[in-house]
């Protein structure tokens, strides 16, 4: 594993660049959730859904509603639960998936996370499926992605919410922030 520099592991993340309409599903979930208005919304919502932007759009935007709240957790948590209930119904969800777990198999095969995010595959990441027992109702992942933890549990339990086939949804990553335990039925 090679080692980088601050420097060259900032330049990477700047070069990460976001499909606009993943701009859009976060710029209308904030407004959906009042929790981003005014310029900062609009400029979200006003990317073009196939253009690529920078991922410093986002970042910042994540940054801003940081700073506005002293417990950002379980609003960055419900910003990724929402952003998949858009995705869902505005976008190709409901054609991908049509019980629970086949979001797991989509978004966490990083099909769905590549399709998104372009850059060095080093800054890049994968959110990827390490093991699933339908049965039982257990699954691991594992993000080596540049973005926000937090988002990505509420990505999780958005997701595999989205079709109402299951029951129980829970998604724990507090032993590893980057270990998602996924427990469903």
């Amino acid at each position: 594993m090679r080692t980088m520099s601050p420097a060259s592991v900032r330049e990477e993340l700047g070069q990460l660049e976001l499909l606009g309409i993943f701009l859009q599903s976060f710029g209308s979930a904030c407004v959906n959730l009042k929790l981003l208005l005014g310029d900062g919304a609009a400029s979200l919502l006003e990317s073009s859904p196939d253009g690529w932007y920078p991922a410093s759009r986002f970042l910042d935007a994540v940054r801003s509603i940081e700073a506005r709240f002293p417990d950002p957790e379980p609003i960055k948590e419900r910003l990724g639960i929402e952003m998949m209930k858009l995705w869902y119904e505005h976008g190709p969800g409901r054609t991908i998936v049509k019980r629970g777990v086949d979001f797991v198999r989509f978004q966490t095969g990083s099909s769905g996370y590549h399709s998104v995010v372009r850059g060095p595959a080093s800054a890049v990441g994968e959110f990827a499926l390490e093991s699933l027992d339908e049965a039982a109702g257990r699954a691991i992942v594992r993000s080596t992605t540049a973005f926000d933890r937090t988002m990505e549990r509420g990505v999780l339990i958005g997701g595999l919410q989205l079709a109402g086939d299951l029951e129980y949804v829970d998604v724990d990553n507090s032993e590893d922030p980057s270990v998602f335990r996924i427990r469903f039925r």
